[in-house]
C-alpha cells in the first residue's frame, strides 16, 4: 500500500513538474523580443545572435543610463557630448560604441554604475568579461566564423555573467534560451575570469627555447593591423594553448604534435585571453584585438593544420 501510495505521488510530482516548466516556458515566450529560430537553420541561428548582441547593447545602455540620471542628473549625457566633438552624435546604444567606451575611456561616467554594484576585486574581470562580448560581437557581424547551436551557446554564455549582475531585461532571452540547448557544449570553454595572465615556469630557460624555434626574424609587433586577405579557416586558441579548428573541431595537437606545443606556447603567451584566430595565405596568425584583426604570429605550412596553407605557400 505504501508502495502504491508513494507512486502515486512520484507520479504526479513529475506531471506537475513539467506543467510548471510549460508555464515558465509560456511566459518567457510571451516576454521575448525576438523570433524564436529554427536550431537546425545557420541563418537563423545567425539573426538570433545578432539579436541578443544589439539587445545586449540597448539594454546595457538603458541600465546605464538610469543610474547616471539618478545619480549625475537627467543631462548628464547632454553634458558629456560636449566634452568631445566626437559625442555629438555618438550611438552609445550601438553595442560596438557602447563597449569600446566602457573599454577603452577609463574617465568615462558609464563607469560609474558598473563600479557601483561591481566590487573592486571583480572589476578586471568584469571589464574583460565586456571585452571577450566585444570580440564576440566582431565575430556574429564580420562572418568570422560558422553559425552553429554551439557558437549561439557560447555567445549566451559570454553574455550571462553581465546581464545577470546588471538585471538586465535580456535575462529573459538568455533564460528561454539556455534550456533548449541544454547539452549542447559551447564553441568556446567558459571561464569565470575569461582573461588570464600567463602562467609562470618553473624551467624558464625551457619555455624561452620554445617560444624561440617559432619566431621568425624581423617579425611584425604584435597587434599591428593586419589588411591582408584570410583565408576562409577559422580557430579558436584556447586558455591552455590548444589550437582548434571551428568548423571540423579538430585541434592541432591532434593532427601535428610535433608542432603544436610550441606555437601553441607562443600564441597563448602572446594572447593570454585566447579567443579567435584567422590566417592569411602567407601563414600570418591573426587575433582580434579590440576593434581589429592585429598580428600574433607566423606559422610555416609545416607548423600548422595540414593542407590549410600547403596549397598557398
Amino acid at each position: 500500500m505504501n508502495y502504491l501510495i508513494s507512486t502515486y505521488w512520484t507520479y504526479w510530482g513529475t506531471c506537475f513538474d513539467k506543467q510548471v516548466e510549460v508555464i515558465r516556458k509560456q511566459s518567457l515566450e510571451l516576454l521575448m523580443r525576438l523570433a524564436i529560430p529554427d536550431m537546425s537553420q545557420d541563418g537563423q541561428i545567425h539573426q538570433t545572435g545578432l539579436g541578443l548582441i544589439n539587445l545586449f547593447g540597448s539594454d546595457f545602455f538603458t541600465f546605464l543610463n538610469r543610474e547616471l540620471e539618478n545619480t549625475e542628473g537627467v543631462d548628464w549625457l547632454t553634458k558629456y557630448r560636449r566634452t568631445n566633438l566626437i559625442y555629438q552624435n555618438y550611438n552609445f546604444v550601438d553595442p560596438s560604441n557602447l563597449l569600446k567606451e566602457l573599454l577603452r575611456v577609463s574617465t568615462t561616467p558609464l563607469r560609474k554604475p558598473i563600479k557601483n554594484i561591481v566590487p573592486q576585486k571583480d572589476l578586471v574581470a568584469f571589464f574583460n568579461r565586456l571585452q571577450v562580448i566585444l570580440e564576440d560581437r566582431n565575430d556574429w557581424v564580420h562572418h568570422n566564423s560558422v553559425f552553429t547551436k554551439e557558437n549561439l551557446k557560447t555567445l549566451i554564455l559570454n553574455l550571462y555573467p553581465v546581464v545577470q549582475r546588471m538585471k538586465l531585461d535580456l535575462l529573459t532571452e538568455c533564460d528561454y534560451f539556455l534550456p533548449i540547448l541544454d547539452g549542447v557544449e559551447p564553441d568556446v570553454p567558459q571561464t569565470s575570469e575569461p582573461i588570464v595572465a600567463a602562467s609562470g615556469s618553473s624551467d624558464e630557460s625551457e619555455w624561452v627555447k620554445t617560444i624561440q624555434s617559432v619566431i621568425p626574424d624581423n617579425e611584425p609587433v604584435v597587434g599591428e593591423l593586419i589588411e591582408g586577405q584570410f583565408l576562409e579557416f577559422s580557430y579558436v586558441l584556447h586558455l591552455t594553448g590548444e589550437i582548434r579548428n571551428r568548423k571540423s573541431n579538430e585541434l592541432l595537437s591532434e593532427l601535428n604534435p610535433d608542432a603544436a606545443s610550441s606555437v601553441g606556447t607562443l600564441l597563448i603567451a602572446r594572447k593570454p585571453s585566447g579567443g579567435r584566430l584567422r590566417i592569411t595565405a602567407e601563414g600570418i596568425v591573426a587575433a582580434y584585438f579590440e576593434d581589429h584583426w592585429g598580428y600574433l604570429a607566423t606559422v610555416s605550412a609545416e607548423k600548422w593544420f595540414p593542407d590549410h596553407l600547403a596549397h598557398h605557400f
